[in-house]
């Protein structure tokens, strides 16, 4: 697959990302994350996380005799924008941006 120019890009369409380079700024690793994040598979991974962590909270009675403190588990990352991450998804008009934003260090292609 060829890899797509800005001029290409629609909104609604289809669009495969793949992350060819190493950020080079905290922000663009950021919205790569953002971006990677769109994925349905990822999606449902992190709901079923989100959803095991509110079937196992933890309790602890640091806060006195009668205040009883829950301890919330952490997210776990599933992605983290590093070389080789691909991520496909339905790009509106924000993606769009982001992927504008971040183009040295993606391949874009239609899926």
């Amino acid at each position: 697959m060829a890899d797509l120019a800005p001029a290409d890009l629609t909104p609604g369409k289809r669009v495969h990302v793949k992350v060819t380079s190493t950020p080079t700024n905290a922000s663009a690793t950021k919205t790569l994350v953002r971006l990677l994040s769109k994925d349905p598979d990822v999606k449902r991974r992190n709901a079923k996380m989100a959803d095991n962590r509110l079937a196992n909270p933890k309790f602890s009675p640091r806060g006195g005799r009668w205040r009883v403190w829950e301890s919330r588990e952490p997210k776990k990352a599933l992605v983290h924008g590093v070389v080789g991450e691909e991520a496909t998804f339905v790009a509106g008009p924000g993606e769009l941006a982001d992927l504008g934003s971040v183009r040295k260090f993606v391949s874009v292609d239609a899926a």
